[in-house]
């Protein structure tokens, strides 16, 4: 006889709801077997049930799509979307709903809800089957709470909103979330909706797991309802056994004997049939009888480690099943989801077309948290592509070859690129190949760099790479096919890179030219700063060059640009032109015909009579219209007379007196006017010939009348 006594929890085994969908299912195929009978989705989690009604016939389905036009289609337990049923209805298919009925009861909740205009708030496991359903009555509504702490993070709770919950979901954690929202809203809006049957089964399970020295748990991985029974016996009774089968068992009975087992405990999920809880517990009863002779030396670890399961810092496999803002969802074969945080993945990563096909991809367990609500699996996958990857970036570094990295993070001094996991640290002065002083501009962008460290002998790998470096291989590559293409006249397309007071150096393709300030605009400036920033992209020609010296010379000013470009033809001597007067002196003024383009007025050219400066007549802003005397692009003046088209003169009580003036009198205005030629000098480099000139004039008549 057994040498422990085994008890079994009161409420153990299918729940209402999956009785009730197992029993249709069989009367169903009995009935109806001259017709394609369709299960949308496992009617029950466990696979011996699926698997003994597959064989009799019935085909199982995930999707809509796959079912059969006029066919017979089974509902199972969680319920589906309203669009699911219209799917089905369009191909004319016979629906069986085995909805259950308290599922169907917050379905009716939250579509009145809805109609009525209220936010629903679905207190419950997101992506779960049932979950689903209850969001596809309530369509853009529904907002699905996974725990406390996401309702204590929600922005604001409407004070019209309606919670229900997901039928299996923790009532200690919905109480919880009860007494936060009834603050913020009334009581009537608060629908307890958990199943009865599954809160009597937690309790019963874990007072039982308290006074066992094993708990078998009886069902399978995939049900939700059973490994939550699962999580509740591994934390009050150390050895704990998730069986699906009595095959399961028996290799555990002759550790348990030598351990001294007295006591065990049996416990099943909704979804295992009583035929499967009968058989474990016979199984168990037979006092450690082996009916498989050849497994009397079976190892116990050996056993445990060979049964598939979810632990801590274990390499898996995993299908995408959903994301948000924040994560990924992976189905790893657990009660519950793993999330992955969404910034583990590529840029240009399709998220959607992943969920639509169930993308498989391997994943790192970093933890499992078991909670009120079930467990909190935490993955990584670029801990796993870490360790695919850190063997191409050491072979990157002693190749030589350059890799593609995407700037993640800025740090002190520096940037963090990722190369699939593996981080590369960037040096500011590694970047360019000038010093970069705004490092966040480069954060999420995507650069080559070359490895330059890598360092694997130390607790944590170090990597270091750079970008200057390639930039200087390229560039140096390009300069020689410059020198040995370069000549005068040679035009090129290239970059600011850096400006001093004389002149701006330009990368015209790996070698740098300079144009000199000079060569930069037609018009008198500063500083190179007037006209080009580092960084512009600029066309130039090369002036000159000078290959032992490394030197270019180069020209950006174009001659169309120049004011006095085909200055002869434009403006011929004789024309008459129309201008404003800009500035003046005393010896005359100058009047802008066209932007950058001024003409000389003499203070003679002026008036009729004899005017001692032009201000007795003129103001600046002033519009004239002039003749022209002269024209001279060598020497770029052009001169213009007033009073040859209409002499301004002054009016009669500010007529100038024509008498001559003592030789002291005429001194005074002559050291003025030289004064002034220095000013226009500086002002109108293109007339200060001319201005001399006029001074000259100036002095020999006053010479001539003293």
């Amino acid at each position: 006889m057994a040498s422990w006594t085994i008890q079994s929890a009161k409420s153990s085994g299918f729940c209402f709801g999956v009785e009730n969908a197992v029993k249709t299912a069989y009367s169903v195929l009995e009935n109806k077997q001259d017709r394609k009978i369709f299960m949308l989705g496992e009617i029950t989690h466990n696979e011996t049930v699926v698997g003994d009604l597959l064989s009799k016939g019935m085909l199982l389905v995930h999707e809509p799509e796959e079912v059969s036009e006029d066919s017979l289609v089974l509902i199972r337990a969680h319920g589906v979307t309203p669009a699911v049923i219209e799917k089905l209805q369009a191909k004319n298919c016979e629906i069986i709903d085995c909805t259950c009925p308290f599922v169907n009861k917050i379905h009716k909740i939250v579509r009145k809800a809805a109609e009525e205009d209220h936010p629903v708030y679905i207190t419950g496991t997101k992506g779960h089957p049932e979950v689903v359903g209850i969001c596809g009555e309530c369509g853009e509504k529904a907002h699905v709470v996974s725990s406390y702490e996401e309702c204590l993070a929600l922005p604001d709770i409407e004070k019209d909103s309606v919670w229900v919950s997901q039928t299996t979901f923790s009532s200690k954690e919905f109480q919880k979330i009860c007494e936060f929202v009834q603050k913020k809203i009334a009581k009537e809006q608060i629908f307890g909706t958990i199943c009865s049957t599954t809160e009597n089964r937690q309790r019963e399970t874990a007072e039982l797991a308290g006074v066992s020295d094993v708990m078998v748990v009886i069902g399978s991985k995939t049900s939700s309802n059973t490994m939550k029974l699962f999580d509740v016996c591994s934390d009050r009774c150390a050895l704990t056994y998730l069986v699906g089968t009595p095959d399961e068992v028996r290799p555990l009975v002759p550790v348990w004997r030598e351990r001294g087992v007295k006591r065990i405990g049996v416990t099943a999920g909704a979804s295992t049939p009583v035929s499967i809880i009968r058989e474990v517990i016979q199984t168990m009863s037979e006092n450690g009888v082996n009916t498989n002779p050849e497994s009397n030396d079976i190892n116990f670890g050996d056993y445990i480690e060979s049964i598939p399961q979810l632990r801590k810092n274990a390499t898996v496999k995993g299908a995408i099943t959903s994301y948000d803002g924040d994560f990924v969802y992976v189905d790893v074969h657990d009660k519950s989801e793993g999330r992955i945080p969404k910034d583990e993945f590529e840029p240009d990563f399709d998220f959607d077309a992943a969920v639509a096909e169930r993308k498989e991809i391997e994943v790192f367990v970093r933890s499992i948290r078991n909670t009120d609500m079930g467990k909190e699996i935490v993955l990584s996958k670029s801990h796993v592509d870490f360790s695919k990857n850190k063997a191409e970036i050491e072979a990157a570094y002693e190749n030589k070859t350059p890799v593609t990295v995407k700037i993640t993070n800025v740090v002190k001094d520096g940037v963090i690129g990722n190369y699939g996991g593996v981080d590369i640290y960037i040096h500011r002065t590694q970047l360019e190949l000038n010093t970069v002083n705004d490092l966040e501009a480069y954060k999420g962008k995507t650069i080559e760099v070359l490895i330059t460290q890598f360092d694997a002998e130390k607790r944590r790998l170090r990597v270091s790479g750079s970008r200057r470096t390639l930039l200087n291989n390229e560039r140096k590559a390009k300069a020689e096919e410059v020198w040995n293409s370069i000549e005068e006249g040679k035009e090129y397309d290239g970059t600011v890179r850096s400006l001093t007071d004389f002149g701006a150096f330009v990368d015209i393709g790996g070698v740098d030219g300079l144009i000199h300030v000079s060569e930069l605009s037609w018009n008198r400036i500063r500083h190179p700063s007037e006209v080009v920033s580092v960084g512009d992209p600029v066309h130039v020609y090369v002036k000159e060059f000078d290959p032992e010296k490394k030197r270019i010379s180069l020209g950006y000013k174009k001659p169309e640009d120049d004011p006095f470009y085909n200055i002869e033809e434009r403006i011929p001597v004789g024309a008459i032109v129309r201008g404003k007067v800009v500035r003046m002196f005393q010896f005359g003024a100058f009047v802008e015909l066209e932007p950058n383009l001024d003409a000389l007025c003499h203070v003679s050219q002026i008036s009729d009579v004899r005017l001692n400066k032009p201000q007795d007549v003129l103001k600046e802003g002033m519009e004239v219209e002039a003749k022209v005397l002269d024209v001279n692009a060598a020497s770029r003046r052009i001169s213009i007379s007033i009073k040859d088209v209409a002499p301004i003169n002054p009016t009669s009580s500010d007529e100038v007196e024509e008498e001559a003036a003592p030789v002291e009198e005429v001194a005074a205005p002559v050291e003025k006017a030289a004064a002034e030629v220095e000013a226009a000098v500086e002002e109108a480099p293109a007339a200060a010939e001319e201005a001399v000139e006029a001074v000259a004039e100036q002095v020999e008549e006053a010479s001539t009348e003293a």
